[in-house]
């Protein structure tokens, strides 16, 4: 006779992992994925554009930033238009942006153009070395920028990681301090307004009302850049339609060059702003300069002080902590800077 099989309860079947569970487990590791990549590019195309732009400054003896400047939203927008023609499917609100998204938009070239206007003005009063001092407290006005915008509170840990990262920067970039107010003022400006910039494109890319990705951004704000640029252009550097010194083939092949790299490095900043903050992107901005300097000592053998390494070390210090700190910080869901009170959520069409 045979006995009957009996059921063991006792052992538990393994469970098996549903697609989309095994989807909801992978996610956060591309998004750190994409993240660093992001990261990384940001890196390479900064210290590729550094050393393109000054080959043309310096080899062709070029004196004509706004033009330049110009020029790579130029390529921005060209670039950028082939892009979400040929090879991307924008959304409706990329392809006609709603009028409190333009309206945003427009206030995110001016910003840019200001920075941009007035830090290379400064140079012509303070010495380059002073204005890195001065910018380097960007990641500080960030957070003070983007706590009155925003109403995003942060740590007294964050704030102290900050001061940090700041005095480390200036500790390494410090150099000759030729004090002029009109200089230290026209610094000042391009610093906060390069930290507003920052806000301002990291709330349209992750706005809750109606977002942008980034090259449709690119697109749309090359646009009143251009027009604000050339107008620049043609108060201060129309002297270039008569410069012969500049006609030269060569140098227009580099230009195209850094036009190019312009455009993916613009690219990367809204992505690192997107996956990131707009804080950590200015912290980003000091560790480039502390990475420069350690290339230039393992590539040249180019001297240090000891001021710099210093510099270099308390950054480094801030930096951990701010990136202790901010893996505790909320997020605060961005709105559009510029919308109205009593306008409503974007319908999807």
């Amino acid at each position: 006779m045979r006995k009957p099989q009996l059921e063991h309860i006792g052992s538990a079947q393994p469970d098996v992992p549903s697609p989309k569970m095994k989807e909801r487990r992978g996610l956060p590791r591309r998004q750190a994925l994409v993240r660093m990549t992001a990261i990384v590019c940001w890196f390479a195309l900064n210290m590729t554009i550094a050393n393109l732009n000054k080959w043309i400054f310096h080899r062709y003896s070029f004196k004509y930033p706004a033009l330049l400047t110009d020029l790579h939203m130029l390529a921005s927008f060209v670039l950028g238009r082939a892009a979400l023609a040929f090879f991307m499917s924008p959304t409706p609100a990329a392809r006609a942006p709603s009028a409190a998204t333009q309206r945003s938009v427009a206030l995110l070239s001016l910003v840019f153009v200001v920075s941009v206007a007035s830090s290379n003005a400064a140079l012509q009063y303070i010495h380059i070395s002073f204005a890195q001092s001065i910018g380097a407290t960007a990641p500080l006005w960030t957070v003070l920028l983007s706590k009155l915008i925003t109403g995003q509170s942060y740590g007294m840990m964050v704030y102290g990681a900050l001061s940090l990262v700041s005095l480390g920067m200036i500790l390494t970039t410090t150099g000759e301090i030729n004090f002029v107010w009109l200089g230290f003022a026209l610094t000042l400006i391009g610093v906060i307004t390069r930290a507003l910039k920052s806000i301002l494109q990291g709330m349209l890319l992750s706005s809750a009302e109606e977002r942008l990705d980034s090259i449709s951004l690119l697109y749309h704000m090359s646009k009143p850049s251009m027009l604000l640029l050339t107008l620049w252009v043609g108060a201060v550097e129309r002297e270039a339609l008569h410069d012969e010194s500049i006609r030269d083939g060569s140098l227009w092949l580099c230009i195209l060059l850094s036009s190019g790299v312009a455009f993916f490095l613009n690219v990367a900043n809204f992505l690192v702003t997107l996956h990131t903050s707009a804080v950590t992107l200015q912290v980003l901005g000091n560790i480039k300069v502390v990475m420069l300097i350690g290339l230039s000592v393992a590539i040249f053998h180019n001297e240090v002080s000891t001021t710099s390494i210093v510099g270099c070390s308390t950054c480094l210090v801030g930096v951990a902590l701010y990136n202790q700190a901010r893996r505790a910080q909320p997020a605060k869901e961005p709105t559009l800077p510029l919308r109205g009170p009593a306008a409503a959520p974007a319908a999807s069409r």
